[in-house]
């Protein structure tokens, strides 16, 4: 029987409560032990959540959600209510007349009475100040402009301080409602300075209805003086650099602690080497770096997971790479010296049989030929005070039997956390929301990659903050085979939300495509959703080019049936099976 044909099977096996028939890697009948530390909130009783009180709104339409007792009738002004998930949860598209409309659930002995007025929206207030701008650390030259900006209670007088200047802000328009949030700007000058200089955070202060308060920006502004050069310093794990400032179009990924100078300020940054890069992806430097790079040795190194390349060299150059079925293609920027080392650079490896260099314009192109003995699975190149290291990561190698994983690493990312929620689903902040919904996902699939042999990391294993360098990092850390970050999809409640759904799955490395459409395909035929399908992106956690890895939205928790389902043991338990027989279909077993 075909992998497709099981995968069904078991799906409607599980479904219908009965055993699961015997896959290629052992039975599934282990539903407490994969599922036993589930236990997300779902409100099993009648309660809505929006609108949670009164509201009036000038749509012509909304999406009333709430939650109910699944095992009583729901009903709306005397009719059942057919949008509901297996665990209550419920939404319902409503017209709306003029005037007030007034909608009565009952459900199971309870009810609940909502008045929805169609004309003007209700306005939110507020009291303090929101968004202020820099959010993170940028830089401009001398004589240039300095974009200040914040969003303040409308009505609000508004300052801002930067590097000794006060500056009086604008609201942007007058609003007919006091308190609503108004978004106040300005711009200043940059003043003459020498070199770069950090003027460090903006004040923002506010006095509104008799009383002051102050917030500073959590980004700092930098100033480089007119004849000076700018200086950044890659600061994320992996940052995505751009064709042109519009990011129409990739040009490469730029790895953590490489160094360049900017050419111009807009946007983003345009970079000497080429390619423009997001302004937060970078930190501004106040002093000038060497970007010259001169190997001076090579040196090659086996390890258990891979090769390494080590250019001991004078700095932290810009790359581009990329590999095929033939070649594994480097180009370093600003790099002179690795052509004296050209024969026997392949000397003891597994992978390539031949490096062939050249020198162009005062940067270095290698392409590692590819035709050995072991599979090329992925590359990373790093940096350690002036030396490039290339890693070149071997194919995983599967085992037969019961644990056919074992030996493989597999990183597995809970989505959020923390601070953090993620999207809010349907039963607003009293239920599960995506934080909770991917942890407890995360770890059901850690049991189930574990019960096939896998070696599994969490990159989250509470409700923790984890930034996205941290998770990226651990995953390189433990030299991953696999990266599998869990997400939960959702839009806005402008629409029926009951017939948008689906799992799909984003990559952005060629090595990632095949990962991405196997398990888009299994998570959405195993829970009953729609298959929306692999998708290409550069999600900053998809950037990985060492091993395959991808994102993967399980489904959307603004539709009530596939919240519920998410939530759910028996849903967890159909997508911890889904990926790990993906992961298997994925390695070839």
């Amino acid at each position: 029987m075909c992998r497709k044909l099981i995968s069904t099977a078991l799906a409607a096996a599980l479904c219908a409560g009965v055993a699961a028939p015997s896959l290629a890697a052992g039975g599934y009948n282990d539903f407490d032990a994969i599922t036993s530390h589930v236990n997300l909130k779902v409100p099993a009783r009648l309660t809505l959540t929006r609108p949670e009180k009164d509201v009036s709104t000038s749509a012509a339409a909304y999406f009333i959600t709430g939650g109910s007792d699944p095992d009583e009738k729901l009903t709306m002004n005397g009719e059942a209510v057919s949008g509901r998930g297996a665990r209550g949860s419920f939404g319902v598209l409503v017209a709306l007349q003029k005037g007030v409309n007034t909608f009565v659930f009952r459900n199971g002995g309870r009810s609940e009475e909502i008045n929805i007025t169609r004309g003007a929206d209700t306005p939110v207030t507020i009291t303090n100040i929101r968004s202020a701008v820099p959010s993170f650390d940028c830089a401009t030259y001398s004589g240039e402009t300095i974009s200040l900006q914040c969003t303040a209670p409308s009505g609000a007088q508004v300052t801002a301080t930067v590097g000794g200047r006060q500056v009086a802000l604008k609201q942007a328009a007058a609003t007919a409602v006091a308190g609503v949030p108004a978004t106040f700007s300005a711009k200043t000058t940059a003043g003459e300075v020498d070199g770069t200089r950090n003027l460090g955070p903006v004040t923002y202060t506010m006095t509104y209805k008799g009383k002051t308060s102050s917030v500073k920006s959590a980004g700092s502004v930098y100033l480089t003086g007119s004849g000076s050069r700018l200086y950044v310093e890659v600061k994320n794990v992996a940052a995505s650099v751009y064709k042109d400032a519009a990011a129409s179009a990739f040009i490469e990924t730029a790895k953590g602690g490489a160094v360049d100078y900017v050419t111009e300020v807009g946007n983003m940054y345009h970079l000497s080497t080429g390619g423009w890069i997001p302004k937060e992806s970078v930190q501004p430097l106040e002093e000038q770096v060497n970007i010259r790079n001169r190997v001076s040795d090579v040196s090659f190194e086996q390890a258990g997971s891979g090769e390494y390349y080590t250019f001991h060299g004078t700095a932290n150059t810009m790359f581009r790479a990329y590999m095929d079925g033939e070649k594994l293609y480097v180009k370093l920027f600003n790099t002179t010296g690795i052509a004296d080392y050209e024969d026997g650079m392949a000397d003891g490896s597994d992978l390539f049989d031949a490096v062939r260099v050249t020198e162009e314009d005062g940067d270095t192109v290698m392409q590692f030929l590819r035709s050995g003995s072991r599979r090329l699975w992925g590359y990373d190149i790093s940096y350690d005070d002036g030396d490039v290291i290339l890693y070149a990561k071997y194919a995983p190698r599967v085992s037969g039997g019961s644990q056919p994983l074992s030996g493989v690493t597999i990183a597995v990312d809970a989505g959020h956390g923390g601070a953090d929620p993620g999207a809010i689903g349907i039963p607003g902040t009293g239920g599960a929301m995506e934080k909770d919904i991917t942890l407890a996902s995360a770890v059901a699939v850690q049991k189930r990659l574990e019960s096939l042999g896998a070696k599994v990391v969490l990159c989250r294993t509470g409700d923790d903050d984890v930034d996205m360098n941290k998770r990226m990092q651990i995953t390189l850390d433990n030299r991953a085979d696999l990266f599998i970050s869990l997400h939960c999809n959702s839009l806005a409640y402008t629409k029926d939300m009951n017939t948008i759904g689906g799992t799909e799955v984003y990559y952005f490395e060629p090595i990632s495509k095949s990962l991405a459409s196997t398990l888009s395909a299994n998570v959405a035929g195993y829970t009953g959703r729609t298959n929306r399908g692999a998708k290409q992106s550069n999600y900053r956690v998809t950037l990985n080019a060492f091993a395959p890895s991808v994102l993967v939205e399980m489904g959307f928790v603004t539709n009530p049936t596939e919240y519920d389902s998410m939530t759910s043991r028996n849903g967890i338990y159909q997508t911890a099976n889904a990926i790990g027989d993906g992961v298997l279909a994925v390695l070839g077993v």
